[in-house]
């Protein structure tokens, strides 16, 4: 097996190595490595052999590797895979997790069992090869600049798709259950609520509130409860919207209900909630 040292991939300076691989010809075999790296299934599918594991990644999925994961890509017998990678060293991921704080759950990625992965959207995917090609405009003395870039780029990837409360990662969820996780978080759907999870998984409600229990750790009216909360929490802060239309906005239908959630969930009344959190940038006139 191969083991990739960091002195001899990474430069010092620019403290990063990407590559858009367009066949998996062009990718090392199984393989371990003393540095971080994210990759992106830009096109098709690929069976991702890590940690003693295959795992079927199909177009979307980013993954972050860990030092010492053992991994390396498989032909699922499909389309050719497009991959795109960013290798970085632990002094990078060290400064990342420095900016932003305490509230980012760094310490799950990097000690859950297996690597942390997300399904992202078309247009999502699009957005990251921007980024991508970006980096390769710059001429290869620029490294400050370099690093600069590919930090802000592993900031967004972080805080987008490796958040620590992005709770559908697990490798073990189903990929049904993931994509209706997904579809559930926007707005749209959550304040209809369990109506159109039920729609959206076409699976029994029995069967759904399982699998959201085992995954997710909370009965589907808690979870989606857990979402408009988040959401009214949001509104609460960043706009001057009342607090009752916010109730209407969240998808409660009662304001009464809606106190009653949001005070269990924050220990605080909206209206306190507010009062407490919201920072007003533009004074009010006299």
């Amino acid at each position: 097996m191969i083991v990739l040292q960091a002195d001899q991939i990474l430069d010092s300076e620019a403290e990063v190595h990407y590559a858009y691989h367009r066949s998996l010809k062009t990718v090392t075999g199984l393989h371990a490595h003393d540095f971080f790296e994210i990759f992106l299934i830009t096109k098709g599918s690929v069976y991702h052999l890590v940690n003693g594991k295959s795992i079927h990644l199909v177009e979307g999925s980013i993954v972050l590797i860990r030092p010492d994961d053992i991994h390396g890509y498989e032909n699922d017998g499909t389309l050719e895979c497009e991959l795109l990678n960013l290798a970085f060293p632990k002094t990078t991921l060290a400064a990342l997790f420095a900016y932003l704080g305490e509230g980012f759950d760094g310490e799950r990625l990097l000690y859950c069992e297996s690597p942390p992965c997300n399904i992202i959207k078309k247009h999502e995917i699009e957005n990251v090869k921007a980024r991508f090609q970006v980096l390769t405009t710059f001429p290869s003395y620029s490294k400050k600049v370099i690093r600069s870039e590919a930090r802000a780029l592993l900031a967004d990837l972080f805080i987008r798709f490796f958040s620590g409360h992005a709770k559908e990662m697990e490798y073990t969820m189903p990929e049904w259950l993931k994509g209706v996780v997904r579809e559930m978080k926007n707005k749209e759907n959550f304040t209809v609520g369990l109506t159109r999870l039920y729609e959206l998984s076409r699976k029994s409600p029995e069967h759904v509130t399982r699998m959201i229990r085992k995954h997710l750790g909370m009965t589907p009216t808690e979870w989606i409860n857990e979402l408009k909360l988040q959401y009214a929490a949001n509104l609460l802060l960043h706009t001057d919207e009342s607090i009752l239309s916010i109730c209407l906005e969240a998808g409660f239908e009662n304001l009464s209900h809606f106190y009653h959630r949001f005070r269990k969930y924050f220990q605080l009344s909206p209206a306190k909630y507010r009062k407490l959190n919201r920072k007003i940038v533009i004074p009010q006139s006299h």
